[in-house]
């Protein structure tokens, strides 16, 4: 992504592992649409806006755009969620359809019990009557702790010093500078089969002994 898109109001929250996300990410900074904006035309309910951000936060920084399964709601499959994407973006779908069939050859070839993981700061925000949910959803994209790619790859031995390592990163970033007077209190690593957390596992900050 280009130092500009980086820094986009409209996309720098999307960190994309795949060309094709850089594809849709530099369409949308073109359009300049918010993530609300993108979900609304998508035809999500309201009450739902909220989720269905961090579904396509989810989809465009996810090295296989979401075509796992990997996060997945009752409105679209994996497959509709991006055709329409690329519909509301005023994309062609067509010319790529050949790099998304290759995406799930990729996925097919994996195996269906491989867990995913999900690395969060467990934050207190002190939110005031007047922070609305964009506000709140916003201040919630700082709590996730992001990780290596290949994570689910890695040996238990290798993956305890990536999730160290990437607490430490979160925490020198973040530890008083989060929205809303946010304290990290720790973190939490969930494992995910299927969709279902088959394991929770809690850690201290950087400094106790938990990290």
């Amino acid at each position: 992504m280009s130092h500009s898109s980086h820094l986009s109001k409209y996309t720098r929250h999307y960190r994309p592992q795949h060309p094709l996300a850089q594809y849709i990410v530099t369409q949308i900074n073109t359009l300049e649409l918010r993530a609300p904006d993108i979900i609304r035309a998508m035809g999500y309910p309201l009450g739902h806006t909220i989720p269905a951000c961090e579904r396509l936060r989810h989809v465009l920084c996810h090295r296989h755009l979401g075509l796992d399964d990997s996060y997945m709601d009752r409105y679209f499959s994996a497959d509709a969620f991006l055709a329409t994407l690329f519909e509301i973006l005023e994309l062609p779908y067509e010319p790529f359809a050949e790099d998304i069939a290759q995406i799930k050859a990729q996925v097919a070839q994996r195996s269906d019990t491989l867990p995913h993981y999900r690395l969060r700061a467990q934050v207190d925000f002190a939110f005031v009557d007047g922070a609305n949910w964009l506000s709140r959803w916003g201040a919630a994209l700082a709590t996730e702790v992001h990780l290596p790619s290949g994570f689910v790859t890695l040996d238990e031995r290798e993956r305890k010093a990536a999730i160290k390592q990437s607490i430490r990163e979160h925490y020198r970033q973040f530890d008083g500078h989060l929205p809303y007077n946010g304290v990290i209190q720790g973190y939490q690593l969930m494992v995910l089969q299927q969709d279902e957390v088959i394991e929770k596992v809690a850690y201290g900050l950087p400094t106790s002994s938990s990290v």
